[in-house]
């Protein structure tokens, strides 16, 4: 089974960064590496629900 991420040694969490794709991995501390791999865009760790535009819920009727 993988590691979980807060424990793997910096060099590790370098190297999936860059496989990742983040850039600026040299500059990063080993706890902003951990927070870049955690909270990638579009995998719902911030991420909200879209809202549809101009619905308005109360144009929908249930049980006709």
């Amino acid at each position: 089974m993988a590691q979980p991420l807060p424990e793997m040694d910096t060099e590790q969490l370098r190297k999936i960064a860059v496989r990742g794709g983040i850039q600026g991995t040299e500059a990063m501390d080993r706890e902003e590496l951990v927070d870049a791999l955690e909270a990638r865009p579009g995998e719902g760790a911030w991420q909200q629900d879209p809202k549809p535009a101009d619905v308005n819920p109360n144009d929908y009727r249930y049980g006709h």
